[in-house]
């Protein structure tokens, strides 16, 4: 599965491409074209382990809107 998710952060849109790495992890990496954001991270690591989704490095609104998605495309 991949996907792109676009959000709101800050008051401007960020959008990550998101591919899924195995059965419980997904890369997350910043897609942007006006140069690089300092208030966002290039690229999110993000894995279920038991029942907690884990992200590296977190970033609040991001993950949260990243983990949402996966979760409603993963039917």
């Amino acid at each position: 599965m991949e996907f792109f998710c676009v959000m709101s952060v800050g008051g401007s849109l960020a959008s990550y491409h998101v591919q899924k790495e195995s059965e419980r992890s997904y890369k997350a990496v910043l897609r942007t074209t006006n140069g690089k954001r300092d208030d966002l991270p290039d690229e999110i690591l993000i894995e279920k382990k038991a029942d907690q989704w884990q992200a590296q490095p977190w970033h609040d609104d991001v993950v949260k809107s990243i983990i949402l998605a996966i979760e409603n495309n993963h039917h």
